[in-house]
């Protein structure tokens, strides 16, 4: 463990490690949000057009 290579070597793949076990889990949660508000945002654009087209048709 003198050897300054190996220490950065071992500093670098506990950091990498690290990083997976944080960006992986907290990418996935944020996509899954995102995707979550984007369908309830089309759906309010549907539900909003065919209350528009069904005001339209009445008059």
């Amino acid at each position: 463990m003198n050897d300054p290579g190996v220490l950065f070597f071992v500093l670098m793949a506990g950091l990498a490690g690290t990083m997976t076990l944080v960006y992986f889990p907290l990418r996935f949660f944020l996509t899954a949000t995102e995707r979550s508000r984007r369908l309830k945002l089309l759906q309010r654009i549907r539900r909003l057009r065919d209350e528009l087209g069904q005001s339209l048709e009445n008059e």
